[in-house]
């Protein structure tokens, strides 16, 4: 067996095979290059990633459809889901993902690499994020074939793109990503500055926050061209007004499941109640922030998921309350888990005092949440 796998070495090192790892050598990705990604069929792709999240099904095509074709941003506000979808399509084309928070200090040489320094004062080159991805997804191809089983590539989720200077930091893979059968990128800081070629088979999926504009970065429009994209916004309301009944019951699985682990234990059946109790009335607030006449918030379904998450761990530590203290438990949990993301300029942009006063007329018995509301319209807070 170890004289196999010399011979294999051997070989590999000789140029009659791809070598197993292609870290010292990028150049030989080319090889594989044009290996084509195995793709899904439409209709079983969009099954598996809608057992993800609640999306609207038609996102889900358009999302599959633009993998299949290329690189893609999947862009929306904070809250809908962007990363979960990411992760689920990914597993849908059966690729293994490299997920990577993007930094308003990135450089090419943290996207593509630079040279460092060994212990003893050598240099030596580091590769980047993104070239590291590409020599990875590499690898998995080959044990792939090998294998004839495993993930078929490795792919890069780049989550908040835009808090980067996406266009700066990129680089030399600007022009890579146009794609044809010559895409690929010069490694500068490496001996001979080899070509890394880009495999048919990788996929940059990019998640980008339109709506805290102050916080992010405008990207050039020839870097967008090089992706699909795709808009991720909460679910539409129900046809009474209050948000996705559906979206509810993902949303409050969800919320039982991250507090039983909170507890270490399962959730008491009272507190499970005291949810199931409040949930019309989380609803209908949902339902009318994200569309009142006045203005409208496109909050997702994570904060749902913290709202319930919330009211099932305040009622399985202080026990259950009575109807009468139900809707302040609501307040509550909206002051201490929506408000916070709720208090950005975009937030201030988008609502005026009719629209508190619309929420007042409506809401009531949420005196805290729109006291905290007005405060912050009013630069008060």
């Amino acid at each position: 067996m170890v004289d196999g796998d010399a011979s294999v070495s051997s070989l590999a090192n000789a140029g009659a095979l791809p070598p197993r790892d292609f870290t010292n050598a990028p150049h030989r990705v080319a090889e594989i290059a044009r290996l084509a990604l195995e793709l899904p069929t439409l209709g079983a792709a969009s099954d598996a990633v809608s057992k993800a999240g609640h999306f609207d099904p038609q996102v889900l095509e358009e999302a599959v459809a633009a993998l299949c074709m290329g690189h893609l941003i999947l862009a929306g506000p904070p809250g809908t889901g962007k990363t979960s979808l990411a992760r689920a399509l990914s597993a849908a084309f059966n690729v293994r993902l490299i997920v990577e928070t993007a930094n308003p200090e990135w450089s090419v040489y943290d996207t593509i690499g630079t040279q460092t320094l060994k212990a003893g004062g050598e240099a030596a080159p580091r590769h980047g994020l993104v070239t590291s991805a590409v020599l990875s997804c590499a690898t998995a191809m080959i044990d792939q074939l090998d294998k004839g089983d495993g993930p078929q590539a490795v792919w890069l989720l780049i989550d908040e793109m835009n808090r980067a200077d996406i266009d700066r930091a990129f680089g030399p893979l600007f022009t890579a990503l146009a794609g044809g059968s010559e895409a690929g990128m010069v490694l500068d800081y490496m001996d001979g500055r080899p070509s890394l070629s880009l495999p048919a088979r990788f996929r940059i999926i990019a998640t980008v926050n339109e709506y805290d504009t102050r916080f992010v970065n405008a990207m050039s429009g020839a870097l967008r061209r090089r992706f699909s994209k795709v808009v991720i916004l909460p679910p539409s309301n129900d046809a009474d007004g209050q948000s996705s009944g559906a979206e509810w019951k993902t949303a409050a699985q969800t919320a039982l499941a991250r507090t039983a682990q909170t507890l270490d234990k399962a959730v008491p059946q009272d507190a499970q109640n005291l949810l199931t109790a409040a949930a019309p009335h989380i609803r209908e607030v949902f339902g009318f922030i994200r569309a009142s006449q006045d203005g409208s918030l496109p909050i997702g379904t994570a904060q749902l998921i913290d709202v319930a998450e919330y009211l099932l761990t305040y009622g399985a530590i202080a026990g259950v309350a009575d109807e009468k203290s139900l809707w302040p438990m609501i307040d509550r949990a909206l002051v201490s888990r929506l408000l916070p993301g709720l208090e950005t300029d975009s937030t201030r942009a988008r609502l005026s005092q009719g629209y508190l006063e619309q929420f007042r007329a409506k809401l009531p018995s949420l005196p805290r949440f729109s006291d905290r509301i007005e405060a912050f319209l009013h630069g008060l807070d």
